[in-house]
C-alpha cells in the first residue's frame, strides 16, 4: 500500500537541492580521493625542497672548499717539511686573497729552508772531510796526542796515545786528564797557568811496568769565535830511546877514552911489579911478607883494572853481528854451562821444550848475552841470605810465544829495584859494589842488534812467592822454523835440574 503525495515546489529550490547533492558527491568523491591527491602535490614540493637544500649543501661545501682548500695544502706541506722533504709548494690562485699571500710566504720559506739545508750539508760534508783527515793523520803520526777542553777533560786520544801511556779511549775520554794521566795532567796544568802558547816539559814515569821517558808539549787553540774559553793540544813523544841511545852513545865515547887512557900504562905496571917481585923477593928477608903481599895487591888490582878495561872495551866497540841460522837453545845451554860448573851451590833449571828455536843470530853474541843475564842472577843470589834455609835457584826457560822467541832468566835473588829499574840497562849502572853496570848494557846492545828488547820484571808469583827477578829476552820471529814432530812429545817441555854443579 503506497501513499503519493504531491506538493508543488519551488524549481529555484529543486535546483538548489541539486546543486547541494553535486557538492555533496563532489566533496565525497575527493574525500575518497584525498590521499591520493595529498601525494600528488606533495612529491613536487618534496622533490623541489629536496633539491634546493641539495643545491645549498653543494654550495656551502664548494664554498667552503675553496675556503679551506689553501689552509690544508699548507697543512700538508707543513707535515712534509717535518719530515725532511723540503722539495714540496704550495699551489698559489690570486683570487685566494690572503690565503694565497700566505702560501706565497710559505713558498719563500721553503726556498730559504732548502737554501740554508744545503749550505749545512756542504759545510757538514765538509768538516767531516776535515775530521776524516785530521783523524786519519793523528792515527798515522807516532806522536801521542791527547784533545783537552777548557775544563781539563780528555776529548780526543788517537791510537799512538793509546798505545804509548797504556790507556784506553773509551775510558779516559770524558775524563779528568789528571785523573787519567797525573803525570802529564801536572805538566798540563803548568802549561795551563803559563800563559805561553806552547809549553814544553820532560817528564819520567811508569808504565806498562818500564820507566819510561817522555816529551810532553801543551799547545794552547783559541776559539774560533774569539772566546776567552781555550782548547788545549797536548802532545806527547817516548823519547826513551832516544835518550838512553845518547847516553849510551856518551857512555860509549867516555869509555873508548878511558879503555885509551888506563890501558896504555897498565902493562907495564903490571910487569914493573912482577919484575920487582922475582928480582927483589929473593933479596928482601925483612918484612918479606909484606912486600910479597903488596906487589901481589898491585898485580891483581891490575889485572882487576884490565878486565873493567876490556870490558869497556866490549861495550864501546860491540862488534857487528855475524848472523847465521842457529838454534838458540844451543847457545843458552853453552852459557849456562859455564856457570853451572861455578856455581855448585846454586840449582839451575833449564826448561827449553823440545821445538828448536831457528832463527838467524849471532851465536857468539847470543851467548855472550845469555852467559851475562845468568851469571847477574847468580850475583843476585849472593846478594840475598837465604833466610828459610832454602837455596838458590836460576830457571831459565825458552819458547815460542805470539810469534816471538822468549827467554826468561828468572831467580830467587834479593830481586830489582822498584823505582829506576830501567836505569839499569844503561851502562854503569848497578846496585853492586863491585859490579861495572856493562853487563845489562852489553845485554841490551846485543839484543837490540838482534831486533829483539830486554825487559826487566819480577819473579812470576808461582815461583818462590814472587821473590826474585826474570829478565826477559824477546827476540823477533825465526827466520827458518823447524817441521813439528806428530808425537806428542813434540809439545812436552824439556826439564832439566842441576844440582851440586852438573
Amino acid at each position: 500500500l503506497y501513499l503519493y503525495t504531491i506538493r508543488l515546489v519551488d524549481p529555484e529550490v529543486i535546483k538548489a537541492r541539486q546543486i547541494v547533492r553535486s557538492n555533496t558527491d563532489e566533496y565525497r568523491g575527493l574525500e575518497d580521493n584525498r590521499r591520493t591527491s595529498q601525494v600528488a602535490f606533495a612529491l613536487p614540493y618534496l622533490s623541489l625542497t629536496l633539491i634546493i637544500i641539495l643545491s645549498a649543501i653543494w654550495t656551502g661545501i664548494a664554498v667552503a672548499d675553496r675556503l679551506v682548500r689553501p689552509i690544508r695544502q699548507l697543512i700538508g706541506a707543513a707535515d712534509e717539511v717535518a719530515t725532511g722533504n723540503l722539495d714540496v709548494a704550495v699551489p698559489v690562485r690570486p683570487s685566494d686573497g690572503d690565503v694565497a699571500s700566505l702560501g706565497d710566504t710559505f713558498n719563500k720559506m721553503l726556498l730559504e729552508l732548502k737554501s740554508q739545508r744545503n749550505e749545512i750539508l756542504s759545510a757538514k760534508d765538509l768538516i767531516d772531510e776535515r775530521r776524516r783527515f785530521s783523524e786519519a793523520v793523528l792515527a798515522g803520526v807516532t806522536a801521542g796526542v791527547i784533545g783537552v777542553d777548557p775544563y781539563g777533560i780528555v776529548t780526543i786520544v788517537n791510537r799512538s796515545a793509546e798505545a804509548m801511556l797504556a790507556i784506553s779511549a773509551s775510558a779516559a775520554l770524558g775524563q779528568n786528564l789528571s785523573a787519567v794521566l797525573p803525570h802529564v795532567g801536572r805538566v798540563f796544568e803548568i802549561g795551563r797557568k803559563s800563559g805561553k802558547p806552547v809549553y814544553r816539559e820532560q817528564v819520567t814515569f811508569y808504565r806498562a811496568g818500564a820507566e819510561r821517558t817522555f816529551n810532553v808539549q801543551i799547545t794552547i787553540e783559541a776559539g774560533d769565535d774569539g772566546s776567552e774559553e781555550k782548547s788545549y793540544v797536548v802532545t806527547v813523544d817516548d823519547i826513551t830511546d832516544l835518550v838512553q841511545a845518547q847516553r849510551s852513545s856518551a857512555w860509549a865515547d867516555v869509555a873508548r877514552r878511558i879503555a885509551h887512557e888506563i890501558k896504555n900504562p897498565l902493562t907495564p905496571i903490571q910487569l914493573s911489579a912482577e919484575r920487582i917481585k922475582r928480582r927483589y923477593g929473593k933479596v928482601i928477608t925483612e918484612d918479606r911478607e909484606v912486600f910479597d903481599q903488596c906487589t901481589d895487591t898491585i898485580i891483581r888490582q891490575v889485572e882487576d883494572i884490565g878486565r873493567m878495561v876490556d870490558e869497556f872495551s866490549a861495550f864501546a866497540r860491540m862488534p857487528k853481528p855475524e848472523m847465521k841460522a842457529i838454534d838458540l837453545r844451543e847457545s843458552l845451554r853453552e852459557a849456562s854451562f859455564l856457570v853451572e860448573v861455578s856455581r855448585a851451590d846454586i840449582t839451575f833449571e833449564r826448561i827449553f821444550g823440545s821445538e828448536p828455536l831457528k832463527g838467524t843470530f849471532d851465536s857468539r853474541l847470543m851467548a855472550q848475552a845469555f852467559g851475562n843475564v845468568i851469571k847477574n842472577a847468580a850475583e843476585a843470589i849472593d846478594g840475598l841470605e837465604q833466610k828459610d834455609g832454602s837455596h838458590g835457584i836460576i830457571r831459565i826457560q825458552a819458547g815460542r810465544q805470539n810469534g816471538v822467541i822468549r827467554i826468561d832468566v828468572i831467580d830467587n835473588g834479593k830481586g830489582l829495584p822498584r823505582e829506576n829499574r830501567q836505569r839499569l840497562l844503561e851502562p854503569y849502572m848497578t846496585t853492586r859494589e863491585k859490579g861495572t853496570g856493562l853487563g845489562l848494557a852489553i845485554v841490551k846492545k846485543i839484543v837490540e842488534d838482534h831486533g829483539g828488547r830486554l825487559e826487566l820484571h819480577d819473579a812470576p808469583a808461582d815461583f818462590h812467592d814472587g821473590r826474585g827477578a826474570m829478565i826477559s829476552i824477546i827476540l823477533p820471529p825465526a827466520a827458518a822454523t823447524a817441521p813439528r814432530g806428530e808425537s806428542r812429545a813434540e809439545n812436552e817441555r824439556e826439564t832439566e835440574k842441576v844440582g851440586n854443579g852438573v
